[in-house]
């Protein structure tokens, strides 16, 4: 099968631009900009461009993407979305990931990514195959069920601390599953979708 991969929700996003911060990071970080994100809405869950970097170190390095099986996206609470091809090798250092990722969102150009403004339910109208959120609150469906019933499927994972989705994922998408009661950090979420759509 094909997955689809979309990183939903992201907090992965610029320093505010009105914001005079002497800093040779670029993106968000709620270990580097710990005073700054005081001061913004939503503290509590951003800042966090870690749980991306740690996704796509899981998902660029798996057989799934080896074997051309998976096409990656990460979309942003900005509605920033970034499509990853197959060949790149995302910096295994984070402070190198989120120049690149500051390099990016100041509209460079970088070889193997795809800049897309746009939100979620656009990039979904586009690859215009079933998709399907995760979410504690979900049905508890065994996921080579789910991935043996389809031959391109899209799977939205919230790259996100803590709360919801921002996006109406749930009024878009064709079923909402979990992985059962237990709460479980997003890249090990995903090391089990990767897994699930080998078989």
């Amino acid at each position: 099968m094909m997955l689809h991969l979309i990183l939903a929700d992201a907090e992965l996003e610029s320093i505010p631009k009105s914001r005079d911060i002497d800093s040779e990071i670029p993106i968000l970080d709620a270990y580097m900009h710990k005073s700054l994100l005081n001061t913004l809405s939503d503290r509590e869950r951003r800042g966090r461009p870690d749980i991306v970097h740690q996704s796509l170190l899981l998902c660029q390095s798996s057989r799934l993407n080896r074997t051309d099986r998976l096409r990656t996206y990460v979309h942003t609470r900005d509605d920033i979305i970034l499509q990853i091809d197959t060949s790149v090798k995302i910096p295994p250092n984070q402070i190198e990931f989120l120049k690149l990722m500051g390099h990016l969102f100041d509209g460079n150009d970088v070889k193997g990514y795809t800049v897309l403004r746009s939100p979620l339910c656009t990039l979904l109208d586009s690859l215009n195959i079933p998709a399907v959120v995760m979410s504690p609150a979900g049905e508890c469906v065994e996921l080579p069920i789910v991935m043996d019933s389809y031959d391109n499927l899209a799977i939205i994972v919230g790259a996100f601390p803590c709360g919801d989705y921002r996006s109406p994922v749930y009024d878009i998408a064709d079923a909402n599953i979990s992985l059962g009661p237990e709460l479980f950090t997003v890249p090990t979420v995903i090391s089990e979708l990767l897994c699930a759509a080998l078989r």
